[in-house]
């Protein structure tokens, strides 16, 4: 019964989540749940009691959401310490985050202000320091001085909400300091009595920290910090992007399979050692307790020891919940009942943080413990798991592997559509990576480098003991899977499923494992599930109706990226954002976007001009998908974000084409895509010389394109400052368009009041960054354009922007990814529209862009 009492908390969480936007929606739901369960009881087919339980479990998840979501009546830190940089003092509260060059910390504001201005404050600001100069750990009080800022991210149709990410973990605020001696001491965690354990933890993992980073090199030295300690701030794109595409990037960090490993093979050795104890002494322990009671026991300090020196985070602590239920279900003597220890953790897990429910560690961590706990279920009902005393090792051997193969390819398969849509991929090559990578670690990985790590904490030292027997397994380890990763399809990337599928595969599942079902039914939820599957492998794009025009302005941050979606399904990129240490535009932006429209191959991309903003994440896209055309402005530069592209190129065989004044990029029946800009006077590098990185003069030869397709006319202006804008403006240019891409992000440079009379633009997009240093976009550039008429739209107010349009009509629809979130309904003659008009958005955000 526990079980389907976790499972209605979890949907009443649910709605408590969308309480807010739909409020009559849900009451007239409960209200049918209400006459659904008491139908039920009237015949006979669910008992008065469960019912009971059920329904006050579904409105305790309801109500637990609603409280826990409460606003806090303190004003947002942002607002409290202004626009202007302020003096904060803090502690940090979470293990600080290496990466290179950069620290990351999670500290609680305690002060905003020195001396008789001081303000006390109280709320979670996420800080990165650039260039750190010293280590700091949790528990100490630390002093700085910068701007607080609201979290923000890139808002795009089915992408990453970062904002809404860091608001789920309570952080109100960001902060960046650059370089040494920007972040003082004002008091170590050690003398401080609630942080000095905390401390003396993060010390061990700064010391192993260290030591790795003194012997190991290459991947392995990434590899060995994630499954040790937890650091991930080494992992290199390319990497990542390896474990992913062979189903196996979740042993890169700390998750509940290293814990899960730890925790079975130290119970196994400990029962063991126990029943090879002499057999007086067994004896002698039995009066007293079991060996399975004691191995359990035991087993709780290694898997403890290794979630705290993991940092004690929140993902890994939920799994260390689940092992210790497990374990304490052992200990009352119901080893096999691992499905109400399941249901029991996330009980405990979702009444401590609701807002967990949303999360994709605690997701794809409950999907795969529930998959494991029917497996075994199963397992145990056929006699599997009753293991004769007398039978061969080869016959125990083979059952216990086929059970692990149960089990691997069940979790991969149930995990399956949460990958899909949180990552865009089928890891289909995990069917068969994690019978091998899995074990590896977890029996061979795991405990070496726990016993390295130990010694160089009890003995001391500055590398690391084993350090070349480390160094060659995890070598051995990640050049497995770079070849493995190699396999043509193996990165088989997809369109994000829709919540109603992923809903009904999982629907189809749960038949399918129903043993009292007749096996018709059985049979025919299985195949149901596989043709999702099969659908979501496949991703097909919509045909395309001949008729219907999309402009999709992504929202890249300080940057641009445009998708042309032409009537005739030819698909036109136009730049594609920055890719910086940490994050490709290309790989977190453009490219899922491209997925979910179904999109896997590019007639033309453009690279308006080399800068990083704009062609920084071409390189990925230009590697990824299918590319026919490139084209640019042809001005060469030595910049290292530059040479990848150029090798990006080469390595695809294609030709860069130069974009002149005048010339045609695309043409048909409807459509065509005219260039304007650069002049025809400007051949490849003459006359650049030494002011070849002038960022005014790449700017002013930057490629300038016009698109005219039916009634629709856009200007996509790239870069172009006043000097090209004024030369574009002269009589003869065929400037007017319906729509335009401000140019250079509405800076101040790229002010003309001529052109923007001369371009009569119905409508301007303004691609910027949000709280971009360069203080795009200018007050006089907005006053311009709306003086002209023209109404504007900025990605970092509104999010991606999509026009839409039609070759039969002059109507033009405007959507933003901000006007597609739901929005809280206020009681009033009103709330049933917005709630009407909240359903449309929420089952569009379902259903995917």
């Amino acid at each position: 019964m526990l079980l389907p009492l976790t499972i209605a908390l979890l949907l009443g969480l649910a709605l408590g989540a969308h309480l807010p936007y739909l409020p009559l929606t849900i009451l007239t739901l409960l209200i049918v749940v209400a006459l659904v369960l008491t139908l039920l009881e009237r015949r006979e087919i669910l008992a008065g009691r469960r019912s009971v339980l059920l329904y006050g479990s579904l409105l305790a998840g309801l109500l637990l959401w609603t409280v826990a979501a409460s606003s806090p009546s303190q004003a947002p830190l942002h607002l409290m310490a202004g626009p202007n940089p302020v003096t904060v003092v803090a502690t940090i509260v979470e293990p600080v985050r290496h990466q290179p060059h950069r620290s990351v910390m999670i500290v609680a504001i305690e002060k905003v202000g020195l001396g008789s201005p001081a303000k006390p404050a109280e709320g979670l600001a996420r800080l990165s320091w650039r260039e750190p100069d010293r280590v700091f750990h949790r528990g100490d009080r630390i002093t700085f001085t910068t701007r607080l800022r609201a979290p923000s991210g890139t808002l795009n149709p089915g992408g990453f909400n970062y904002a809404a990410y860091l608001k789920r973990r309570d952080i109100q605020a960001v902060a960046s300091v650059s370089g040494a001696g920007r972040i003082s001491l004002v008091d170590s965690g050690r003398n401080r009595i609630r942080w000095a354990a905390w401390h003396v933890i993060d010390g061990w993992r700064d010391r192993i920290r260290r030591a790795a980073m003194a012997t190991l090199e290459g991947s392995a030295l990434g590899i060995y910090l994630g499954i040790i300690i937890g650091e991930r701030g080494l992992f290199t794109p390319e990497l990542r992007a390896q474990f992913m595409a062979t189903g196996t990037v979740h042993i890169l960090s700390i998750s509940g399979s290293h814990l899960g490993l730890i925790a079975l093979l130290s119970f196994f050795l400990f029962r063991q050692a126990c029943c090879r104890l002499p057999v007086g002494w067994l004896l002698a322990l039995s009066r007293r307790i079991t060996p399975s009671r004691l191995a359990a026991l035991l087993t709780i300090p290694p898997v403890t020891f290794y979630t705290l020196l993991a940092g004690g985070e929140v993902a890994t602590v939920r799994s260390l919940v689940m092992i210790l239920v497990a374990l304490l279900a052992v200990w009352l003597g119901h080893a096999k009942h691992l499905l109400h220890a399941l249901a029991a953790a996330a009980l405990l897990i979702l009444v401590q943080n609701p807002q967990a429910l949303l999360d994709i560690s605690f997701q794809l961590s409950f999907v795969s413990v529930l998959t494991i706990g029917v497996i075994l279920r199963r397992s145990e009902a056929s006699g599997r798991d009753e293991v004769p005393t007398a039978a061969s090792l080869r016959t125990t051997a083979g059952r216990w592997l086929r059970d692990y193969a149960w089990m691997t390819g069940g979790v991969t398969l149930a995990t399956l559509p949460l990958v899909a849509y949180y990552f865009n991929q089928i890891p289909w090559l995990g069917l068969v990576g994690n019978l091998f990578v899995v074990p590896f670690t977890g029996f061979i990985l795991v405990p070496l480098g726990l016993a390295s790590a130990f010694t160089v904490l009890c003995l001391g030292g500055d590398t690391l003991p084993f350090g070349g027997l480390n160094q060659a397994l995890l070598d051995l380890m990640s050049g497995a899977v770079h070849w493995v990763a190699r396999i043509p399809g193996a990165e088989w990337h997809v369109a994000s499923p829709s919540v109603p599928a992923i809903a009904v595969f999982y629907i189809f599942l749960m038949v399918a494992c129903t043993a009292g079902l007749g096996s018709r039914f059985r049979y025919g939820a299985t195949l149901g599930a596989m043709l999702l599957v099969v659908w979501w492998s496949w991703s097909p794009r919509a045909a395309p109706d001949g008729e219907t025009l999309r402009v999709t302005f992504l929202d890249v941050g300080q940057g641009d990226a445009t998708v042309i979606e032409l009537p005739d399904g030819r698909t036109i990129l136009i730049d594609a954002g920055a890719a910086y240490e940490v994050l490709d535009m290309g790989r977190a932006v453009v490219g899922p976007y491209l997925w979910d429209r179904g999109i896997r191959h590019l007639d033309l991309v453009i690279g308006t001009h080399p800068q990083l903003d704009h062609v920084g994440g071409l390189p990925w896209i230009l590697r990824t998908f299918g590319v026919e055309q490139y084209w640019s402005s042809g001005v060469p530069r030595d910049a290292a974000f530059y040479q990848r592209l150029r090798r990006s190129i080469h390595a695809r065989g294609l030709m860069e084409r130069r974009a002149v004044e005048g010339g045609v990029l695309f043409s048909s029946e409807h459509c065509r895509l005219t260039a304007l800009n650069p002049p025809v006077l400007n051949p490849r590098g003459t006359g650049l010389g030494r002011h070849r990185s002038s960022g005014s003069l790449l700017n002013n030869l930057s490629v300038v394109t016009r698109l005219d397709c039916g009634p629709h006319s856009f200007l996509f202006a790239a870069d172009v400052e006043s000097g090209a804008m004024a030369r574009l403006s002269k009589e003869g240019t065929k400037l007017k368009a319906r729509v335009i891409k401000v140019p250079h992000h509405g800076a101040r440079s790229s002010l003309n009041d001529q052109w923007a009379r001369r371009v009569g633009a119905e409508a301007g997009v303004i691609s910027v960054g949000r709280h971009n240093r360069y203080r795009h976009p200018a007050s006089t550039v907005l006053r311009s354009y709306r003086n002209a008429g023209t109404t504007l739209w900025r990605t970092d107010q509104d999010g991606a922007v999509s026009i839409m349009g039609t070759l039969s009509s002059p109507v033009m629809r405007i959507l933003t990814a901000r006007a597609a979130l739901p929005q809280p309904v206020e009681v009033g003659t009103s709330s049933l529209r917005s709630e009407l008009g909240n359903l449309v958005r929420i089952w569009t955000q379902w259903m995917g862009p």
